[in-house]
């Protein structure tokens, strides 16, 4: 069964295996950098949310398609 909730770390390794050619890589730091820019908008759409106030889960399905529409331009940065 799949979980529609999932760790933030696991949903970005997903978006990013589903689209390499936006070239982003996996990995904690690559993840945290595209926060920097995109937080807002996931917030916003519900695609993550922050857990115990210490760590991001992710809508698995949601995170994809917020996430691609973020770095395509669809939705502006930081909105």
């Amino acid at each position: 069964m799949e979980h529609e909730w999932v760790t933030a770390a696991q949903a970005w390794e997903c978006f990013v295996n589903a689209h390499p050619e936006l070239g982003y890589r996996t990995g904690k730091w690559q993840f945290h950098n595209f926060l920097r820019l995109h937080k807002a908008a996931l917030i916003e759409r519900d695609a993550i949310r922050l857990a115990k106030n210490r760590f991001w889960i992710a809508h698995l399905r949601r995170f994809l398609d917020v996430a691609f529409e973020s770095c395509t331009g669809k939705i502006p940065v930081n909105s």
